[in-house]
């Protein structure tokens, strides 16, 4: 956390050390951003009580978010989807190459869990993913806890992000 003194100066609130300014700085990427989530995701969950619906959502997020981050993603939660950003913070030469392998490794792994849902449930589980790259402005927004967590790509995708950064392209 970082709250700015009265002279403009970025300073830590836990010891009070002035922060270095390459840590506020925007900067410009090169990333891609990857959704995935479960398509008619209410309709599931009118056919399975909670506790099923429950077990079967988290199993497809984490199995989703644990090939996101294998493959180098940056993971965020989204309702009944995932978000992963490939390239930021940690600039990735090979971004788009990343996450495309990401992309096909969870389709494999929902098709894997749809056909064990369908067997047990009698119930049609599927996944999109989509992907788009592009260049964006990485860097701080707002100071403290009055920060606003948001990143939007190039096709207007919004999502919070790391606790106050902000992505725009």
């Amino acid at each position: 956390m970082w709250r700015r003194a009265t002279r403009g100066r970025p300073i830590c609130d836990t010891c009070g050390s002035p922060l270095m300014p390459s840590a506020l700085a925007a900067e410009y990427k090169q990333v891609t951003v990857l959704f995935a989530d479960v398509v008619r995701s209410m309709d599931i969950a009118a056919a399975v009580d909670i506790e099923r619906l429950r077990e079967i959502m988290a199993e497809l997020l984490e199995s989703s978010a644990s090939v996101l981050r294998r493959y180098g993603g940056t993971v965020e939660y989204h309702g009944d989807g995932v978000m992963a950003i490939f390239g930021a913070p940690v600039a990735l030469e090979d971004h788009a190459f990343r996450a495309c392998l990401a992309a096909l490794t969870i389709q494999e792994e929902a098709k894997r869990l749809a056909a064990e849902v369908a067997a047990r449930d009698g119930v049609d589980l599927r996944v999109r993913v989509g992907l788009n790259s592009g260049r964006v402005i990485a860097g701080e927004i707002g100071a403290g806890r009055w920060a606003t967590p948001l990143s939007v790509s190039r096709s207007g995708w919004r999502s919070g992000w790391n606790r106050s950064r902000l992505l725009v392209a």
